[in-house]
C-alpha cells in the first residue's frame, strides 16, 4: 500500500467512499439483532410515525425504490427520540438508528444496529458537548473511540431538524458547521450547511450540507434537503444513506434520492 495510503483520515475516506466495501458481513450481535425484530413486530414501539421515505438510485427514471425507512418519535427526558428503521423492499427491517435530542435538537446520544454491515454500537456526548464516547460493536469484539469537538454533533435521525432549527440564520446568508458523527468509523466528520436556495414560485428552500474538508469532498458529495416553507415538511433529500446497495455481489455505499410521504401536522 502506498504510504499515503497509510494516512488515518485517508484510510477513514477510503471506508467512508466505499472503497473497503464488499467483505461477508459478520452477523449482528443478540441485542442488536433483537431489537431490529422487535421494531419489525411493533414499529409503534419507537414512538409516533412523523413520516416515510422512500430510498431511490440517483439514476435518472430509476422509479422502483430500494428502501423504505420511516420516522419515528417520542418523548425523553429533557427532549426525545428520533428513531429512523429502514426496511429492504421486502419489508423486512436492515438499520435502526435512534436519536436522542433536546427541543433543539442538539444531540445527545446515537444509537446504531446495522444488519448489512453487522455492526452496532453508541455515540454518547458528554454533558458538556464537548466531547463524544463511542463504542462499535462487530464480528464478536468492541472497540471504542473518544473524539473532542467544538461544532455541534449530527446525525441522521437529528439533521433535518437541526437544520430547521437554524432556518433564519441560514436563510440570512450564515454558514453553520457541524460534525455528522459516523458510527462504524468511530468518529465524526465535518460538514458546512448553508441554504443553496429559495424557490418562490414552488415555494421551497434547499439546504445544502458540505464536507468541510477537501479530502472527504472527493468520496462524499454535498448532501442536498428539501423543505416547504409553509408547513417546514421536508420534501426531498439527496445524498449518502445508511443502507448500501449490491453491485457485483458487494456491497457498496449508497448516494441516493429520498422523497418524503405521510407527514405528521409538524415536523419533530
Amino acid at each position: 500500500m502506498h504510504p499515503i495510503f497509510r494516512s488515518p483520515l485517508v484510510l477513514a475516506l477510503l471506508a467512508v467512499s466505499g472503497a473497503s466495501a464488499g467483505k461477508p458481513s459478520p452477523p449482528l450481535d443478540s441485542a442488536a439483532a433483537q431489537r431490529l425484530d422487535a421494531l419489525h413486530v411493533a414499529p409503534d414501539s419507537a414512538g409516533t410515525l412523523v413520516y416515510r421515505g422512500a430510498v431511490f438510485a440517483q439514476s435518472p427514471g430509476e422509479a422502483e425504490a430500494l428502501y423504505h425507512y420511516e420516522r419515528r418519535v417520542s418523548a425523553a427526558t429533557n427532549g426525545f427520540t428520533a428513531t429512523h428503521i429502514t426496511h429492504n423492499i421486502q419489508g423486512a427491517v436492515l438499520i435502526a438508528e435512534t436519536a436522542t435530542v433536546s427541543p433543539a435538537y442538539t444531540l445527545q446520544r446515537l444509537d446504531m444496529a446495522n444488519q448489512q454491515t453487522g455492526s452496532s454500537g453508541s455515540a454518547v456526548v458528554s454533558a458538556d458537548g464537548r466531547h463524544v464516547a463511542f463504542t462499535l460493536r462487530q464480528a464478536g469484539t468492541e472497540r471504542t473511540g473518544r473524539e473532542t469537538v467544538k461544532e455541534p454533533l449530527v446525525s441522521g435521525p437529528s439533521l433535518h431538524g437541526f437544520v430547521l432549527g437554524h432556518w433564519d440564520a441560514l436563510a440570512g446568508g450564515g454558514k453553520v458547521p457541524v460534525r455528522m458523527v459516523v458510527l462504524d468509523e468511530l468518529r465524526s466528520y465535518g460538514f458546512d450547511i448553508r441554504q443553496a436556495r429559495q424557490d418562490q414560485d414552488d415555494g421551497h428552500t434547499t439546504f445544502s450540507i458540505t464536507p468541510s474538508n477537501w479530502l472527504v469532498r472527493l468520496a462524499v458529495a454535498p448532501l442536498q434537503v428539501t423543505f416547504d416553507n409553509a408547513t417546514r415538511h421536508v420534501l426531498r433529500y439527496q445524498g449518502r444513506v445508511p443502507p448500501m446497495t449490491e453491485v457485483d455481489g458487494r456491497l457498496r455505499t449508497l448516494d441516493a434520492r429520498v422523497l418524503y410521504s405521510e407527514h405528521a401536522s409538524r415536523y419533530r
